[in-house]
Order: structure tokens, then sequence, then C-alpha cells
């Protein structure tokens, strides 16, 4: 199994390594490897794709000069493996490596399971009912509901530049650190994405079902995916990271996105709520800064008629239900104030090769 850099420590290592000589292979093509796995292979003539936007696709993506982050890039059509390149180490096929913020999109998903599971009655139940010995004296902070914090809406100061380093060192209750944070907005008014109301999302998981969200997703969503091989990291009080630091493979996290396209259904079983998906993909509400449209840890693209998974790095799960395609794009796994390059002219190549 491959060592683990801590991310802070990892920072300079990778910006150094991006400068330096031409890391990337010789593009040779994008056909799908046949390995032991769930995925039927097909090819772009046999799911009407362009094969030439493909190309351009995958060279863009193997290019020195052109996402210099990227890892891996898959594409999914009808339910088959159509495409797939690793374009630094062939070996990534089976390297777990962490999806940052996508893990929010994760906790989403946990969030449809556990009301399918009927452990959760209603995204309007409020968090203090839940778990009120977590809460401080603040009277106004009781009416969180687990819908404003899907939606960012907490109204707490949490500010992932500061608060995040704290929430992974702090060694006390991590959930009373994030609800001790001042309130500067009235709950379930203004969406201000960060780490912090994802982590009250999994410990309502933990409170609800028993037992911690990775547990959780293992018996509830990974094994009946057949998702063997992951890492989840928890807080030093043993509550799951809600919002970042799930750990999986390229192909798997493919595999996130097909139950999502399915509507939470695998292999003929209702394992997510159907109707909680259709909430959770669609315009909630609108991003704090830069207006975009918002649902639950799902960020929508009305121009794709899609949606998807976003993580710092440029770790990208994308699902356009009316193409009946999945795109996974993962990077090397360090933070930047950037997007991974022009991340959506890679995503509407592939959207367009859909005929």
């Amino acid at each position: 199994m491959k060592k683990y850099i801590p991310l802070l420590l990892a920072l300079p290592f990778f910006a150094g390594c991006l400068k330096d000589e031409p890391f990337k292979l010789e593009y040779n093509g994008f056909e799908p490897q046949a390995i032991q796995d769930d995925w039927q292979l097909s090819t772009p003539e046999a799911e009407n794709m362009d094969r030439d936007l493909l190309e351009q696709a995958y060279k863009l993506v193997y290019s020195d000069t052109r996402y210099t982050r990227a890892r891996s890039l898959l594409v999914f059509r009808n339910g088959k493996l159509v495409a797939e390149a690793y374009p630094n180490d062939p070996d990534d096929i089976d390297a777990i490596d962490n999806i940052q913020s996508a893990t929010k999109s994760i906790t989403s998903i946990l969030t449809g399971i556990a009301i399918h599971e009927q452990l959760i009655d209603s995204t309007v139940e409020k968090l203090y009912d839940i778990y009120p010995e977590d809460f401080d004296t603040d009277l106004e902070k009781r009416s969180i509901t687990i819908d404003d914090a899907l939606t960012m809406r907490t109204g707490l100061k949490y500010d992932n530049g500061t608060h995040t380093l704290e929430l992974y060192q702090n060694e006390g209750n991590s959930v009373q650190y994030i609800l001790s944070l001042d309130r500067i907005y009235p709950s379930g008014t203004v969406m201000n994405y960060n780490d912090g109301a994802p982590h009250l999302i999994s410990r309502v998981i933990e409170k609800k079902a028993g037992m911690s969200e990775s547990e959780y997703a293992k018996t509830h969503l990974f094994d009946p995916l057949n998702i063997k091989d992951w890492k989840w990291e928890a807080a030093k009080d043993g509550t799951t990271f809600g919002a970042f630091s799930l750990f999986l493979k390229p192909r798997d996290f493919g595999k996130l996105g097909q139950l999502l396209l399915q509507q939470g259904q695998w292999q003929g079983e209702i394992l997510v709520d159907p109707a909680y998906l259709a909430r959770a993909t669609s315009t909630l509400v609108s991003a704090h800064q830069g207006g975009q449209p918002y649902g639950y840890y799902f960020w929508i693209l009305p121009a794709m008629g899609g949606y998807y998974a976003s993580g710092h790095g440029g770790q990208f799960l994308l699902v356009v239900p009316d193409k009946d395609l999945v795109v996974v794009y993962t990077a090397w796994p360090y933070t930047s104030g950037e997007f991974f390059d022009r991340g959506f002219e890679l995503m509407t190549l592939i959207g367009e090769a859909c005929k």
C-alpha cells in the first residue's frame, strides 16, 4: 500500500515537482484495461461517442503544459467504461487517493441512505434535537437544521483557511469545536461553503446509525457497490471527517457516479432515497461567492444538464443524466487556490462527444 504524505507537508514537494522536468508518460490512447472488477468495457463507437473529441480530451490530459495535476481520466457511458488513462503512472489504476472535498458529496449520498433506511425522518430536523450535548449556550444556534448544514447555511463563522487545520488538530470534541464558533448569520439564510457543515452531518449519521460515518459507509454503500479498497480519516474524537479525506480508486469513484445516475439503485436494489437524490442534485442555493448553483453538497451545471462533486487539486466526478454519462478526473492531492486548469473545457469536450 502507498504511504501518504500529510497534505500540508506535501505542498512544497508537489509544487516543486510540477516545475521540474516533464513527468507525464507518452500518450498511448485511452482503451480501458481489462482487470478483475465489476465494470463492463466498451468502445466510443459502441456507445455512440465521437472518438476524435475524446482523443482531444485525453491529449490535453497528457500534455505537460495543461492539466499538470492530472492522475486519471475515466469516461463511463450507458453504464460501461469507454475510456480510461493514467498519464503519470499506470499503477494509479489501483491507487487509493484522497478525493478531497468531493468527500462532501459522499456524505450527502450517505444522508440519502439514512433517509431510505428511516434513520432520518426529515432534513428539517434540528441538530440540537440529535446531539444537544454538543451545543453551547447560544440559543439561536439550536435552530440549525440538517437542511441548513447540507446547503452550507449554518450561519457559523467557519473559514476553511483557519478552522479546517484546527479541526484536524483538535484534541477534544470536534463537533463542539465547530458549534463553538461565532454565529454571523441567521441559520438558513446565507450559503457559506466550508468544511464544518459536513462534519456536523457526519455526527448526525453517527448518532442516528450508532456507528461512525465511515462504518456506515462500509455497510450501506461500499460493500453493496463492491468497493473494497478505501480509507476515510476521522477527527481525534473518532468522528469521520464529513468534508474531506476519503481515499478511493478512480474506478470506484466512478461507481458512485453510476449509482447517482441510476437514481440510487444498484443491481435492482434501492440504496439511496430517490426523492432525496433528486433534491440533492438540484439547485437549492447559490454560492455566497460567485453565485454558482448548489444542492446538497453537489455543484449544479445547468448548461450541461448535470452536476458534479469537486475537490481541491482537481478531483472531479461529473454526472450528466440526459447523456447517461459519468466522468472521473483525479489529480495530485495537494490544495491550490485555482481550479484544475480549465476544467470545464475538458468536461465540455467529453460531453460534446456524446451523440
